[in-house]
């Protein structure tokens, strides 16, 4: 199944999104149930993840730490229900390892910010005035992209990257 996405981060919200069908509830970020086939479904996705996170280019800070906080729930979620001690202090390791990795992947990447215009304007124009580079249209499109229904008109509140230069 995870052959089939390209973008490591699909990746892993697909295994998150598997962990959540086998026990573990996002809200109440716990696990709801424990039993030895689901603990097996989520300690094995939670695995897997360990080996796509180092492969992930982020493209915000924000993204970076909103994932590490959404797996360090996970991990605590599910360490909680561990028994085995083995088992407990090799997924404590391996949380380590990944909260470490996103960090460093994550540091110095620009944050999100949230933009507001008086009117709806194009994506590209957006992008110049905000970066004085038409090049980052496609960002704040895809990043908006819920919200939008033609990159010529965008929302009038908008999620945008910032501190980015084109160098000049």
């Amino acid at each position: 199944m995870l052959e089939a996405f390209t973008d490591p981060m699909l990746k892993v919200q697909a295994l998150i999104t598997i962990i959540q069908e086998y026990g573990y509830d996002p809200d109440l970020r716990s696990v709801v149930n424990n039993s030895g086939a689901y603990a097996n479904v989520r300690q094995n996705a939670l695995v897997l993840i360990g080996t796509i996170v180092p492969d992930i280019t982020f493209t915000s800070s924000t993204d970076a730490e909103n994932l590490k906080d959404q797996l360090s729930y996970i991990f605590d979620a599910e360490n909680y229900c561990i028994t085995d001690r083995k088992i407990f202090l090799y997924f404590n390791d391996l949380q380590t390892a990944i909260q470490t990795v996103i960090s460093e992947n994550g540091y110095g990447l620009p944050e999100l910010v949230t933009y507001e215009t008086k009117v709806s304007l194009p994506a590209a124009l957006i992008a110049q005035k905000l970066y004085q580079s038409g090049e980052y249209d496609d960002d704040i499109v895809l990043r908006n992209n819920a919200n939008i229904k033609h990159p010529l008109f965008m929302p009038l509140t908008l999620e945008v990257l910032s501190g980015i230069s084109d160098g000049n």
